[in-house]
């Protein structure tokens, strides 16, 4: 039935597709000529067996994610390093409809930093990625001092005791950040101001044994191992909620009703095996839903068993990554750098969510004590040679 259906579409949209790895565009195109040479066998010469494929992206953006992979194993999983590129049409967009047309400057900044031309303010650069610091306006840096995390919380959300539940106050702001450890620190941290008491749930953890046949697993990794593992877009061993939460899906449990990766919702009811949530973005705000429990495994593991976590699919959502952040529109936008970003496009990813200058903060733990040393900026600029018009 599925083949039926792609045979028969018109028009393939993938968004976001600089974020893809460039083997998924090539197993896609090989499967859909096979498909399409059962009733034309031309198709197994033309891209995509002549469908017309509209890939939507900015290469600004961050790159597929290539595990322990260097900078050139990071620039060859792009897309326009495909066999398939030379037989893609360039359009460019150039206007930026996130930002209001009065910050024009800020616009044309933030280009500058996704291209990696903005001005330095360090003529020293990273040892590791080719990255340099980039002066950035004074007015846009938190002071470097005190308690980092009471500073950079009380920049995204003032005001937090009386309108934490506010379904706008919510929806419009975020705290960015590079590595999901530091997430859960800030997550953890603004969880702590909410007032009620904390829910507790735990996973279910298994190995899934038809996966990883012979050998005692059981006896080899213990439940305790198991609940002890951390996998990124898999919910963690202990999730801790209260009402007045949001969080943010981890799966699509139901794209009908708007329920998909990346969604976010507010917690209005906490049970025993199950949650109420109010949706707060995307085409169903307002709606109240369940969320349940759902089997749930890591895509890609180094462990030699595949583990089966059996939790609720979501997390709480005041900070997010960076790259998780990407696709969000933000009208207040609080980016923390404990760490320096440590890979290409991660700052401007993060500066581009803001929808004004003013509605912009940093603070740069790694720079001086008045963040006058700048930001540091990765850009690998070699990903731009054959994507012009």
């Amino acid at each position: 039935m599925l083949a039926s259906l792609v045979t028969k579409a018109d028009l393939i949209i993938w968004d976001e597709a600089p974020m893809a790895h460039r083997h998924a565009f090539e197993a896609v195109d090989r499967t859909i000529r096979d498909l399409m040479a059962l009733e034309d066998d031309s198709a197994l010469n033309k891209p995509f067996g002549g469908k017309t494929v509209l890939l939507g992206g900015d290469f600004r953006q961050i790159l597929p994610v290539v595990p322990q992979g260097s900078r050139q194993d990071t620039v060859q999983a792009a897309i326009n390093r495909s066999h398939l590129w030379p037989a893609c049409q360039i359009f460019n967009l150039s206007k930026n409809l996130r930002l209001d047309q009065s910050d024009a400057e800020f616009a044309a900044w933030i280009l500058t930093v996704g291209d990696g031309t903005s001005m330095s303010a360090s003529t020293t650069p990273d040892e590791d990625g080719g990255g340099r610091r980039i002066a950035i306006n004074q007015s846009l840096i938190l002071p470097n001092k005190g308690n980092h995390l009471e500073e950079i919380t009380t920049a995204a959300y003032p005001r937090f005791p009386e309108s934490y539940k506010k379904r706008q106050y919510l929806t419009e702001r975020a705290i960015l950040t590079p590595r999901n450890e530091t997430v859960l620190e800030i997550n953890d941290y603004q969880l702590s101001k909410v007032a009620g008491d904390i829910t507790e749930y735990l996973s279910s953890d298994s190995i899934q044994t038809e996966l990883a046949p012979g050998g005692d697993w059981n006896n080899l990794y213990t439940v305790e191992y198991l609940n002890s593992l951390e996998f990124p877009g898999l919910p963690n061993h202990k999730i801790r909620l209260k009402e007045g939460v949001p969080v943010m899906l981890l799966r699509n449990l139901n794209q009908k009703k708007g329920l998909c990766n990346g969604t976010r919702l507010l917690i209005t009811r906490l049970g025993q095996r199950i949650i109420e949530a109010e949706i707060l973005t995307g085409t169903h705000v307002g709606e109240k839903v369940l969320i349940p429990k759902i089997v749930l495994s890591p895509n890609d593991s180094k462990h030699p068993f595949t583990l089966r976590r059996k939790q609720f699919p979501i997390r709480v959502c005041y900070a997010m990554t960076i790259n998780k952040s990407q696709g969000q529109s933000l009208n207040q936008v609080a980016l923390y750098l404990p760490h320096s970003v440590f890979t290409h496009r991660q700052l401007y990813v993060a500066l581009s969510r803001v929808t004004s200058n003013s509605g912009l903060k940093i603070l740069d733990a790694t720079a001086d004590k008045h963040g006058t040393g700048g930001v540091m900026n990765i850009v690998y600029k070699e990903v731009f040679t054959n994507i012009t018009t």
